[in-house]
């Protein structure tokens, strides 16, 4: 008997992995409805919380129709007000750290019990407990790929998928840390002290930094580097010495910010949009080498992509981490361990180079990886853990009669349903409200530039104008 399952989750870009798991349980005879909130949810704040807009009552009620027996809710994205509706199992899944990605912190503290999480890192649980406190249905639960070995044409020598996390523009604009030497200097202090650590919130931050005494430079440093940034100058430093040996780039347009101070990286970028599980299957398949270079987030655990990697017929590159090693190095052998695990960026460098130089190695470390994917890193073996931990049947007969309803098909109902072009929407109230309060801020910015007026407004009230202007930019 087939299942009903929903995966929801939120992307602006990419939906790869998401495409993958609802399309491995689609093939696995069940009914999947797949959902992406972006449509459906507004907020001020990324992880925090969230309001619904017009569209989700109806979403509501076609959720009800479908009747699921199972949810995935990456992040917690999936409203509550809509769990209270079911019976089944809802599985809580962290796509992100759950302090700084998870929506809905405080109404899920509340109601933990009625949840079950699932932990795609070793370290996990430790991570759900710091923030929700102690959890009862906990499942460790790994990754996996969908997808397929496929011997094209090697036209690209190493392949990189994903966002460089600089935030360049915004780092310009919002932060004045380079004009000032002092403050460029602690700036630097403060990245020799947590470049090595994940201080995910402020009071990790503060401890970390106790040497500085002012409260709100503290919190100024601390929001420049929580922006990614530290995974941003990793990312790229890699990505740098691999400029000469045929790398390409792929991933959203900031990328580009690249040419402000490594045009040769810069010119690595490819901006052919890769968006979907065949996007990104056929640049691997179509690639001799390619290479992972996990977010700082990813503690003892390694990037989705790795997985896809390995399933594909690219040699992967990749940095050392305890998850990978556990899954799949008693299927690996010491001969792969050696030339697919760099130590830095310098070692990456010249194991590129010798996986490029010699073909028979290359190849032998692509069957071990395929060998090691067969193995451990099907979604079919994580299933199999989930029936056994939930008592919901996922692998089904393969069947023709199971269905996908997908978001696009969703939008086109709900459009038809509810006619929002007739009234603004509360997002558009919501912009609106920015505008009116840029408005007011750069009115202010003006005014400071008046000669007496200005006296009124000493550089660090000009600098907050500034910001604020930035902020509610659009």
């Amino acid at each position: 008997m087939m299942a009903n399952i929903v995966v929801a989750f939120w992307s602006e870009n990419g939906k790869v992995f998401y495409d993958a798991l609802a399309q491995c349980l689609y093939e696995n005879g069940n009914n999947v409805y797949y959902l992406n909130m972006r449509d459906y949810i507004i907020f001020q704040k990324w992880g925090e919380s969230f309001k619904l807009t017009a569209k989700a009552a109806f979403l509501e009620k076609e959720l009800q129709e479908f009747s699921p027996d199972l949810v995935f809710s990456f992040n917690n994205v999936f409203p509550h007000q809509f769990v209270q509706n079911l019976s089944c199992p809802v599985c809580l899944l962290d796509a992100d750290t759950p302090e700084v990605g998870f929506w809905n912190k405080e109404t899920l503290k509340q109601y933990k019990d009625r949840y079950v999480f699932l932990g795609f890192q070793k370290v996990s649980r430790e991570l759900y407990e710091k923030s929700f406190g102690k959890i009862k249905n906990y499942l460790y639960f790994p990754p996996a790929t969908f997808v397929k070995y496929e011997n094209l044409d090697k036209n690209i020598n190493i392949s990189f998928i994903g966002s460089n996390f600089l935030g360049l523009f915004e780092a310009v604009h919002k932060f004045n840390f380079v004009y000032n030497q002092s403050l460029f200097r602690d700036v630097l202090s403060v990245y020799k002290k947590i470049k090595n650590c994940f201080c995910s919130n402020f009071d990790d931050f503060k401890k970390v930094v106790e040497n500085l005494e002012d409260e709100n430079y503290k919190h100024c440093i601390f929001n420049f580097f929580k922006a990614h940034r530290i995974s941003g100058y990793d990312r790229v430093a890699k990505l740098g010495v691999l400029a000469d040996l045929g790398l390409r780039l792929y991933g959203i347009f900031t990328w580009r910010e690249l040419l402000y101070f490594d045009a040769d990286l810069a010119l690595c970028f490819d901006e052919t949009p890769v968006v979907s599980l065949e996007d990104n299957a056929k640049i691997y398949n179509s690639s001799k080498i390619s290479v992972n270079i996990s977010h700082e987030q990813a503690l003892s655990a390694f990037s989705w992509r790795v997985m896809d990697i390995m399933a594909s017929s690219a040699c992967l590159l990749m940095e050392d981490k305890s998850d990978w090693r556990e899954l799949f190095a008693p299927y690996l052998s010491d001969e792969t361990l050696e030339n697919v695990i760099y130590k830095d960026r310098f070692d990456m460098r010249e194991k590129a180079k010798k996986l490029l130089a010699d073909e028979e190695l290359r190849l032998r470390c692509v069957a071990d990886l395929n060998n090691a994917i067969e193995q451990n890193g099907r979604w079919e073996k994580r299933f199999a853990m989930l029936e056994n931990f939930l008592g919901v049947k996922i692998l089904n007969d393969k069947n023709k009669d199971s269905t996908c309803i997908i978001r696009k098909e969703i939008e086109q109902i709900v459009k038809k349903e509810v006619k929002l072009h007739h009234k603004k929407t509360f997002v558009q109230r919501m912009k609106f409200k920015q505008r009116g309060k840029n408005i007011f801020y750069l009115s202010c910015l003006i005014l400071a530039q008046i000669p007496v007026v200005d006296l009124l407004f000493k550089k660090k009230r000009r600098q907050k104008l500034l910001n604020k202007v930035m902020q509610y930019w659009r």
